[in-house]
């Protein structure tokens, strides 16, 4: 019985550190080889990565043995100072960062930039999913009105969220959220009734954005809803890239050049020739569709594929209902930031600034999933 309880004590994912150990180790050779090509100092970028993979994997592993039930007892607490922190920022912003993207998106901490929305997206996660598994006990026998009552209750807890991320300027980590929220509420059996709608809802208010954006009368109302030039401008790139292929959309061309140019095999680490802005962050798949070719972009691609599956099977095999609403936010918010981030660099969806996970430049991003992993890895049979 003892040497029984030893080995679930002593038990580890293998299957689920797998495509994380590989995706950091690509990780830092990526942000290396980029860095030479914008002939920055190469060992300095990928020891700067380096650094943030050591920081991430020991706070994953730190979180791994925190207890379920102290978790538990502290996500109200985390989701309230992850408010606070974003809130902070109207006060305390980094004025490097704000003076390069006119964003306060940034805080200043010993000369780290530190982004307080990529830890909001784990405390969302928690915060949302514990409600859901109130709910539940709460309400065994449920119906279409207590469901709307509970996806009201919901909305409420999320405004404060949603109204940092409007004063922040942030709408692409807003479509994080948003697809956070609609993957749980989905998952959680609320009637179909009201999923049908929200998602309507969802698609009416998408496709009059877009409208909104090529009509002069449009962008003057977005433009009063503090949506700024650039982001309309990356509307326009994505609809007619090549017809502003040498202003607005010359990073969407370019990747796209890059990425037809690796062809079937790339041309190999060293023979990348196609410049494209920021490909250490946002257009980081650029350099592997070049370097690495088809084969290469979709092993990443199914790398990604294979971490989603081990998440969600670790949150099915734990046999908790609070363990695997965090495994549907955390694959989700992945997928969406993966799907987004590939899907911008191959001209299918317009840029929005998500970085990939794991692979683009970014230490918040990086430690803030880390630290969502770790919470995976805690998962077990007795959770």
């Amino acid at each position: 019985m003892k040497r029984q309880e030893y080995q679930q004590q002593n038990n580890f994912n293998y299957a689920l550190l797998l495509p994380i150990f590989l995706m950091l180790i690509l990780s830092v050779w990526l942000q290396y080889w980029v860095a030479y090509y914008d002939q920055n100092d190469p060992t300095k970028q990928a020891l700067k990565q380096l650094t943030f993979v050591l920081l991430g994997t020991a706070l994953m592993f730190g979180v791994k043995y925190i207890k379920r039930d102290i978790i538990w007892k502290a996500v109200p607490w985390f989701y309230v100072f992850s408010l606070l922190l974003m809130g902070s920022l109207y006060f305390f912003y980094d004025p490097h960062m704000y003076e390069l993207t006119n964003t306060k998106r940034w805080l200043d901490i010993f000369g780290f930039q530190f982004q307080p929305s990529e830890i909001a997206k784990t405390a969302y996660i928690l915060f949302i999913s514990k409600e859901l598994v109130k709910y539940n006990k709460r309400v065994p026998e449920k119906d279409i009105h207590t469901d709307l009552d509970m996806v009201k209750k919901l909305a409420l807890y999320s405004l404060p969220l949603f109204f940092l991320m409007f004063v922040q300027k942030d709408f692409g980590t807003s479509l994080v959220f948003i697809c956070v929220l609609g993957a749980l509420i989905v998952a959680s059996g609320i009637n179909w009734r009201i999923v049908a709608v929200l998602g309507g809802i969802a698609t009416v208010l998408g496709g009059t954005l877009i409208f909104l954006v090529f009509t002069d009368f449009g962008q003057s109302i977005l433009s009063s809803l503090h949506f700024k030039e650039y982001q309309l401008n990356r509307i326009r790139a994505w609809v007619n890239p090549f017809e502003y292929a040498t202003s607005i959309a010359y990073q969407q061309v370019q990747g796209l050049l890059a990425i037809g140019s690796g062809g079937l095999f790339g041309t190999g680490t060293t023979g990348v020739q196609v410049y494209v802005p920021v490909r250490e962050s946002d257009m980081i798949f650029t350099f592997v569709g070049e370097a690495y070719g088809f084969v290469g972009a979709t092993a990443v691609i199914l790398l990604y594929f294979y971490l989603f599956f081990q998440i969600f099977y670790t949150g099915i095999k734990s046999n908790s209902t609070f363990n695997i609403y965090i495994c549907v936010g955390i694959v989700f918010m992945l997928v969406f930031q993966t799907f987004e981030n590939i899907g911008a660099s191959i001209g299918l969806l317009p840029l929005t600034g998500i970085p990939l996970p794991f692979l683009s430049q970014g230490g918040t991003a990086l430690i803030s999933t880390m630290l969502a992993l770790g919470l995976i890895f805690g998962m077990d049979s007795k959770a």
